[in-house]
């Protein structure tokens, strides 16, 4: 099986020692770790210099079988095997083995590693790695969601079959997530980055296709198609479980589109290659919203979800936004329709009413049994 390190770099000193070094994300810096991939410590000083940071030394761990140390440990082999065959995505990766490796740090309270304690563990060991951190109640449940995805994987080769981690309780409570843009956003941003700005070609294809962020930078002219004469963008999104989406092309995009010279991608960073991830991505939104002079939080999802309000303000239907958005799931699009499909029922209600003449309204007879 064969794996990718972004920035990995290996070559030979004078004196024919293998030197491994990592370009740091986003930049052209380049920093030496001590090992390379299959060696103890590698995925920490790898992930640490992709990240411009420096693991002075790394103890490595004696894993005790049985243990949650052994469980999460194989998890996350297997995870990564299926990242290797594109049958996974590196972003669950990386999240869950920063997830897991925070669980397995909570001590007990006889000073215990959670890691180095039996995968057995009662549901108050859940608790107390959920309450570890502290009012970061989305990261909690999500690293209680990694826990279940390692103990569902290790229920078949060994490990605890029904772990009291599939009756942990939610503890965070969702605010909203993103905030939508509005249409005010959307002209102030259009009016700061004019005709020929990658930034403008960025906010005119996501109107388009609503992709989430680890889509978009990566829709290029493959994506461009004609079906029955229509330019069609067309492409299927990397999230599990999403469906394809086939939209025709905005006039107002293809207009963009002839602004700028053709690339692998259509978003191009300043060199002309494509963005190297999706974080660097939402980094570089962040310097168009800014200097925009949009409020702080405008993101990807943002259009996303502003998007789709506006659409259902014009009177798209659920499922004509479930098919753009890439629901496969009729309640996840209802959220944008709902309070719009509320307002023009209590519309139509009251005119009903207005037709009423209600100083003239018929006699009601009683009758008696």
């Amino acid at each position: 099986m064969k794996h990718t390190f972004p920035g990995l770099l290996k070559d030979k000193t004078a004196s024919g020692k293998v030197r491994w070094r990592v370009r740091v994300e986003r930049s052209d810096r380049k920093m030496q770790i001590p090992c390379g991939p299959g060696e103890p410590g590698f995925h920490e000083h790898y992930h640490a210099a992709r990240a411009g940071e420096k693991i002075e030394t790394v103890k490595q761990k004696v894993v005790k079988a049985g243990t949650l140390d052994q469980l999460c440990e194989k998890y996350l082999e297997n995870l990564e095997a299926k990242v290797a065959a594109e049958s996974s995505s590196p972003l669950t990766l990386k999240g869950h083995r920063h997830l897991l490796g925070k669980a397995c740090e909570v001590r007990d309270p006889n000073g215990n590693r959670a890691g180095a304690l039996d995968a057995e563990l009662p549901e108050e060991a859940f608790t107390a790695i959920q309450d570890s951190f502290g009012a970061k109640t989305g990261a909690a449940d999500n690293c209680v969601k990694a826990l279940r995805a390692a103990y569902r994987w290790g229920s078949k080769r060994g490990f605890p079959k029904s772990s009291p981690v599939f009756h942990v309780e939610k503890v965070h409570t969702n605010r909203g997530g993103a905030t939508p843009w509005t249409v005010t956003d959307m002209r102030k941003f259009l009016a700061h980055h004019g005709p020929g700005t990658t930034a403008r070609l960025w906010f005119l294809l996501s109107l388009n296709t609503l992709p989430r962020i680890s889509d978009v930078f990566k829709l290029g002219p493959d994506n461009l198609t004609s079906i029955d004469g229509i330019p069609t963008l067309s492409f299927q999104p990397t999230k599990k479980g999403s469906a394809k989406v086939a939209v025709p092309a905005l006039a107002q995009l293809l207009e963009e589109l002839e602004r700028h010279t053709p690339r692998q991608t259509f978003i191009a960073t300043k060199t002309g290659a494509p963005f190297a991830s999706s974080e660097a991505m939402r980094n570089r939104i962040q310097d168009w919203t800014r200097q925009a002079g949009l409020p702080a939080g405008r993101t990807q999802h943002g259009v996303r979800k502003g998007a789709a309000h506006l659409l259902a303000a014009a009177g798209a239907t659920q499922f004509e936004i479930m098919c753009l958005m890439s629901h496969t799931e009729a309640k996840t699009s209802e959220i944008y329709t709902k309070d719009v499909e509320r307002a023009q029922m209590s519309a139509r209600a009251i005119a009903h009413l207005s037709n009423l003449n209600l100083d003239h309204a018929p006699k009601i007879v009683v009758q008696s049994e």
